[in-house]
C-alpha cells in the first residue's frame, strides 16, 4: 500500500513554507521536503515516535553597485515544520539526505505482529 500526501501551507504573514511529500510505504515512512538556498548545517531534524520536527535557516545575501558603493543586504528566514507521523517509527533508525536543496528523511516504521519461532 503507498499513500502519497503533497502538503504546501500558507503561514498567517503571507509566506508559503515549504512543500513536502510524505510516502507511507509498507516498511517505512518517506519524507521529503524542498528547501531551497538552504545549507546542510542549517537544518535540524528531531524525531519522535509519532512526529518528525525539522527546523531550517535560510540565508540570501544580494549585493549591488549603486552611485559609486556597494550596498549589500542579507536576509534570514527561518521555519519550523512539525509533522504528525501516520504510524509510529523507530527514532534510532531514521536517517536523512540533503543534495540539491532536497531533503529526504526515511522513518522505518516499528515492527508489529513479529512471528517468533518456537521450539
Amino acid at each position: 500500500m503507498l499513500k502519497k500526501d503533497i502538503w504546501a501551507m500558507w503561514r498567517h504573514d503571507g509566506c508559503l513554507e515549504p512543500l513536502y511529500e510524505m510516502e507511507n510505504r509498507e516498511n517505512e515512512i518517506v519524507v521529503t521536503i524542498d528547501l531551497p538556498y538552504v545549507r546542510k548545517d542549517d537544518i535540524k531534524v528531531y524525531v519522535t515516535e509519532n512526529m518528525l520536527e525539522v527546523s531550517a535557516e535560510m540565508r540570501s545575501a544580494v549585493s549591488w553597485e549603486r552611485w559609486g558603493s556597494i550596498q549589500r543586504r542579507i536576509t534570514f528566514s527561518r521555519f519550523k515544520k512539525q509533522i504528525h507521523l501516520p504510524e509510529k517509527v523507530n527514532p534510532d533508525e531514521v536517517s536523512a539526505t540533503f543534495k540539491n536543496g532536497v531533503l529526504r528523511i526515511t522513518l522505518p516504521k516499528v515492527r508489529r505482529h513479529v512471528p517468533i519461532k518456537v521450539e
